[in-house]
């Protein structure tokens, strides 16, 4: 019996090292090194999106539309519209600097694209099922002077 019971406290303790270990942490982690953002965002101070460039995330776990497609210079706004909470991660091409913490129901949140290509984000809080995808197409020498670097910045916050 004395046996049984270090063994149950050993995977005990196996078990609560293992989940902390494996801890999500917070998502997308911003960009390290000398990476460049391929965008900027910010909460609503970006301009305002227009309806086409607006993306909902909603209580049925998935972002509507899934797919979009915009040009270099454009703003997509994305907008929970439902009553728990997401986030936006994008996660791929150094768009770690793209990434917001939590979107809030009711809060709007910014990415204004300086790159052209595809840019695949995720709620990492219901993946991986709620995710999306935004093409981008055009040229980028329209939309940033010669070596600025555009910078993320702004934390979600309800919509006013």
């Amino acid at each position: 019996m004395t046996h049984l019971r270090t063994l149950a406290a050993g995977l005990g303790v196996c078990v609560a090292i293992g989940v902390i270990s494996c801890g999500n942490g917070p998502p997308g982690g911003g960009p390290t090194g000398s990476a460049v953002c391929n965008g900027s965002a910010a909460v609503s101070s970006l301009g305002t999106a227009t309806a086409p460039n607006t993306i909902q995330a909603t209580d049925n776990l998935v972002f509507v539309p899934d797919s979009s497609n915009v040009a270099v210079g454009d703003i997509v706004e994305f907008k929970n519209t439902g009553s728990v909470v997401h986030t936006v991660t994008f996660q791929d091409n150094n768009d770690g600097c793209l990434t917001d913490n939590t979107l809030a129901p009711g809060a709007t949140w910014q990415v204004k694209f300086t790159q052209p290509g595809t840019y695949n984000y995720l709620c990492t809080i219901h993946a991986p099922n709620m995710k999306g995808v935004i093409k981008v197409t055009g040229s980028a020498a329209a939309t940033t002077s010669a070596g600025a670097t555009p910078s993320a910045s702004g934390t979600p916050s309800p919509a006013a």
